[in-house]
């Protein structure tokens, strides 16, 4: 038994950092195409504001704050993205277009490649 009682800090050890490890990577965002969401995010009514407690994310439109633990931010960031990409993104052909709650169109944006086209059918599913 006090063989085994020298490996036991290491064991705690390993196992400790694997589980950061897997916090870790549960916690990140999807990738984004820089360009095209850049184009975006003026229009996404979601912000993230930091707290002394951690993180949260503002509706700018309603002033609604959700307050998600430290390792679901992002995702939780994503989910609300998404939701508002299906009610307001509309994509004809090679055409993103952005569109208001009245569904009058604020601005298009012309998709240039393949890897934007796959970027909004895989996020916001269009």
């Amino acid at each position: 038994m006090k063989k085994y009682n020298k490996y036991l800090p290491l064991a705690l050890g390993l196992g400790f950092l694997m589980l950061a490890l897997v916090a870790f990577i549960k916690g990140q965002p999807q990738s984004r195409d820089k360009r095209v969401y850049e184009q975006l995010k003026p229009y996404i009514p979601y912000k993230i504001e930091k707290k002394i407690g951690g993180l949260r994310i503002r509706n700018t439109k309603t002033d609604e704050k959700i307050e998600p633990s430290n390792i679901e931010v992002y995702n939780v960031l994503d989910n609300l993205e998404k939701d508002w990409g299906e009610k307001h993104l509309q994509r004809e052909q090679n055409t993103l277009i952005i569109v208001d709650d009245n569904n009058k169109t604020i601005k298009t944006i012309t998709l240039k490649n393949d890897h934007e086209k796959a970027y909004i059918h895989n996020f916001f599913g269009l």
